[in-house]
């Protein structure tokens, strides 16, 4: 689904979590196991998104202005703001998400090669 669902972003963020923790719980057995090579490929995908997502989110908090986005905020003590301290965050996430990414490619290039039994 390519479709803009801006009005409804933390309703996917939702639905995304339940779906991963679905899969989370259900991967500690294949039952098909050639079915591991396109698992891979779809967590590449899914990772690369959650990257885009990130960096997205980061550009975004590093925009926003006092005053216009939001009403100042806690005083944390250490000089740094929420905004700009989330947007390095969420650069660090993207960063390592993208390194989760070269590794899931990765093993799904190693996975390609493997002769899958699906019936024992």
């Amino acid at each position: 689904m390519t479709v803009n669902e801006q009005h409804r972003q933390v309703e996917v963020a939702r639905d995304l979590s339940a779906q991963a923790r679905t899969l989370a719980h259900s991967t500690r057995d294949v039952p098909a196991p050639s079915d591991s090579y396109t698992l891979l490929g779809e967590l590449v995908g899914t990772v690369d998104d959650f990257e885009q997502v990130c960096r997205q989110l980061g550009v975004w908090h590093s925009a926003v202005i006092d005053g216009q986005h939001y009403a100042g905020e806690d005083n944390r003590g250490d000089g740094a703001t929420g905004t700009v301290t989330a947007a390095a965050e969420l650069e660090r996430a993207a960063v390592a998400l993208s390194a989760a990414s070269a590794a899931l490619r990765g093993a799904h290039s190693a996975n390609g090669v493997v002769r899958w039994f699906d019936q024992v």
